[in-house]
């Protein structure tokens, strides 16, 4: 069942870390693919896949953090036999960090999380909320965000597919808002892009509320979806923690 949650995207036994990706909302592990070229072998790499997107499409879409957390710890906890570093991009960084609460609690502690492009749990979002739109102004509300395909748009049948799990992502992102009291204990890296408009460097630096240890801040090139369209320095950095 792991590997349902967790899509293996490469799995050596002889491999020292396990990598756990979590994407942004409104996609899946397959935004991951494209990094097994460029990490370093000593990298096991899993990326998390809700229900409802792609190769798990039948089924039905969790709306809900709490419940899409606690599967998703579940799951993880199966296969964290080696040191584990978890990296989550916007949505997936705080759904990345709640699972890292949770398993923490059963006993199993993460080598480091890394939280991108999101600020932290006691901010706001600046990003305009979308998710109760009508389907044509959501359409424009994501292409104004430009991290869905423009082609995506002219294909009916495809927005049919898509718009659902929009709206679920951005359901529970909208409504992610904590206060400062829940620490984990392993140490955080917080990553952020020169042109991203969403998420600012001052931000950044207050993840280290929520951590019992050190806190980095890291900024590198690119815009919001930097994961996707230039995510050649954010494996650079990973490939640096390996050790």
């Amino acid at each position: 069942m792991h590997k349902k949650w967790f899509k293996p995207i490469r799995v050596n036994s002889q491999a020292k870390v396990h990598l756990v990706c979590f994407p942004f909302a409104g996609s899946g592990a397959s935004i991951f693919f494209p990094w097994e070229k460029f990490l370093h072998s000593d990298f096991n790499i899993y990326a998390f896949q809700a229900p409802g997107r792609e190769d798990r499409i039948g089924e039905d879409l969790i709306d809900n953090l709490e419940l899409l957390v606690q599967k998703g710890s579940t799951e993880l906890l199966k296969l964290v036999d080696k040191p584990t570093i978890l990296f989550g991009h916007s949505l997936g960084a705080v759904i990345a960090f709640e699972i890292t609460k949770l398993i923490e609690r059963q006993g199993v502690e993460p080598k480091c999380l890394i939280v991108s492009g999101r600020q932290p749990p006691h901010l706001s979002l600046k990003m305009p909320p979308i998710s109760e739109l009508s389907d044509q102004d959501l359409v424009k509300g994501l292409l104004d965000l430009e991290g869905t395909d423009r082609e995506i748009v002219k294909h009916p049948e495809l927005l049919e597919i898509i718009l659902p799990i929009i709206r679920a992502d951005f359901k529970i992102g909208e409504k992610y808002l904590l206060p400062i009291k829940d620490q984990i204990n392993c140490p955080i890296i917080a990553i952020g892009a020169n042109n991203d408009p969403w998420v600012n460097v001052d931000e950044l630096s207050q993840w280290q509320k929520f951590t019992r240890q050190e806190c980095q801040l890291k900024i590198i090139s690119g815009g919001h979806f930097y994961v996707k369209n230039d995510f050649q320095e954010i494996v650079q950095l990973l490939n640096q923690l390996k050790n």
